[in-house]
């Protein structure tokens, strides 16, 4: 389980490195690299954001999820390979990223925009990109 948390903070400290980048560089600017892909700040400003119960809620359901990982691991049924435990981290560390936004900032900062898709963080990323590796090949 070290490896899910070194990969999980890893994510974390290079979320918040760069939204905070984002925020003080492109601030009311944007860098467009032909009609795929433009960076510019997107608060995303939704309700659950600056309700305290919903973020008190959304913290205890990352602690359940991470507790229930532990509890899955430790059994020895799920999440054995190195894989899988670092797309646990990848996963964990990009919803803490997001959950850290939530808490502190009251908003989420996505600043990735691809034209076809709704914007989004290297937190959104983490989050996909490890629920696909922990659960490859667990089903």
């Amino acid at each position: 389980m070290i490896l899910v948390f070194a990969v999980g903070g890893v994510v974390l400290l290079l979320d918040q490195l760069s939204k905070r980048l984002v925020q003080m560089h492109l601030a009311h600017r944007c860098i467009s690299w032909g009609t795929l892909l433009r960076i510019r700040p997107a608060m995303n400003l939704r309700a659950i954001c600056r309700r305290a119960g919903s973020r008190a809620l959304l913290t205890l359901v990352w602690i359940t999820a991470l507790l229930s990982a532990f509890l899955l691991y430790r059994s020895g049924a799920w999440f054995q390979t190195p894989l899988a435990l670092c797309g646990l981290g990848l996963a964990f560390g990009g919803a803490a990223g997001n959950l850290w936004d939530m808490l502190h900032r009251h908003y989420i900062l996505d600043f990735i925009e691809l034209q076809w898709w709704p914007v989004f963080n290297l937190a959104d990323v983490a989050i996909i990109a490890g629920i696909a590796a922990a659960f490859w090949r667990q089903i």
